[in-house]
């Protein structure tokens, strides 16, 4: 795989908003919490978006949010024909190391269902379980990542 990781642009959100909604992650009864959520540019500016691309094309992205107050790993998204590439596994990487750079002790992931075992592979711990609400019509699961030695 001849890819690299750079920091997402403002003019990444178009692409980054058609991946995330692409992406069969969020099919069916996940579909909503989806709904009319775009990714914006002034959030790729103020959140820690990071894209891995092969030559021009955006194969995933992860968003670490609020990095001052409870670091919490925001969106994660491979696109559906980059999966079982390790993309998934490489942009977990640089998500540690970068928040590792910030002085972040520990990641906060709320993730739907499906995501748990990639999560849990990536070195997260399951500490709760966050009840429906809003959009989210089922239950999501709370996961925590220490990032004090990752490097």
């Amino acid at each position: 795989m001849n890819c690299s990781i750079r920091r997402a642009l403002p003019s990444d959100a178009t692409s980054l908003t058609r991946l995330m909604h692409e992406s069969s992650a969020y099919r069916g009864e996940y579909a909503v919490i989806l709904q009319d959520y775009a990714v914006t540019p002034d959030q790729i500016v103020a959140d820690e978006i990071y894209v891995l691309e092969e030559g021009k094309a955006i194969l995933g992205f992860f968003s670490l949010a609020n990095v001052r107050t409870i670091p919490e790993l925001d969106l994660m998204f491979v696109a559906d024909h980059a999966q079982g590439r390790r993309v998934g596994a490489s942009l977990f990487e640089h998500m540690k190391r970068t928040a590792h750079s910030l002085g972040i002790r520990e990641v906060k992931i709320v993730a739907h269902p499906p995501a748990e075992a990639f999560y849990v592979r990536m070195g997260a711990t399951r500490v709760g379980v966050k009840a429906p609400s809003g959009r989210a019509r089922w239950s999501r699961l709370v996961l925590a990542l220490s990032v004090q030695d990752a490097t």
